[in-house]
């Protein structure tokens, strides 16, 4: 096992193996509409940061009111708004249903429910079909340019199948998050997409799904910076395995 771990200490490795087993073990005694419950709550915490690390200006409030009660709040401020809430609980529960294995139809479906009347003209299409280049805000860091992008998706896809099985898969879907957002595929929506294709990895192998909280906004660009910038994934890779240890 210790020749799998790339980033993980033996000690970070039981401490993770024994969170899987309690969530495991928690789950097993839910009844049907307890676990439906259980993911709901997840999944409105999770639409909530998500969301707002990507921009949207929305509450806790407001979020849980638009997935779990179904009303529109009075003080919202913007109708778009509501849609992307809508839009990632939506993709947050294809990726719990969904049995397949990690492709680019399947990334650019996942991309098109969050964006599905939002932005229609550039859901689910790549930016090498748009041709267009992005840009990140507050980074020095530039993604990949639309023309070269096929070629680093598919030594993205390469990379994957390779070490699908190799790494731990909470390894394996902090690199599979960085990567993704780091190659920023589409023009709009790639952290959202990046963070929804991790929690697949870690629900696909029967891991609890993990949460980045907004108050955590300047520490997760940090830990990103480090890989555009520096080239080092330990840092990402570190944080994300302490925020998948503070699981409750």
């Amino acid at each position: 096992m210790k020749n799998r771990f790339k980033y993980l200490s033996l000690s970070e490795f039981d401490q993770i193996e024994k969170r899987k087993k309690n969530y495991q073990a928690e789950i097993k005694r839910l009844s049907s509409s307890e676990k439906e419950n259980y993911l709901k709550e997840f999944i409105i915490r999770f639409t909530y940061d998500s969301s707002k690390l990507s921009g949207v200006r929305i509450t806790l409030r407001q979020t849980s009111l638009i997935l779990k009660e179904g009303i529109i709040p009075r003080d919202i401020k913007s109708i778009k708004a509501v849609k992307e809430i809508e839009n990632h609980e939506k993709g947050a529960l294809m990726i719990t249903a969904y049995k397949g294995p990690l492709t680019l139809y399947f990334m650019k479906k996942l991309h098109k429910v969050l964006l599905s009347g939002i932005d229609d003209p550039i859901a689910g299409k790549l930016r090498s079909e748009l041709q267009k280049n992005v840009k990140i805000a507050g980074t020095p860091y530039i993604p990949p340019q639309w023309d070269y992008l096929e070629k680093e998706l598919k030594n993205f896809f390469l990379w994957f199948k390779s070490e699908n099985r190799r790494l731990h898969p909470v390894e394996l879907a902090a690199l599979t998050h960085l990567k993704i957002i780091s190659l920023q595929p589409f023009s709009d929506g790639n952290s959202r997409l990046s963070r929804l294709v991790m929690n697949w990895i870690l629900w696909k192998k029967n891991y609890p799904m993990i949460d980045i909280p907004i108050e955590d906004l300047e520490q997760y660009y940090d830990v990103l910076d480090k890989y555009q910038i520096e080239k080092k994934e330990k840092p990402f890779v570190d944080y994300i395995k302490k925020k998948y240890l503070e699981i409750s």
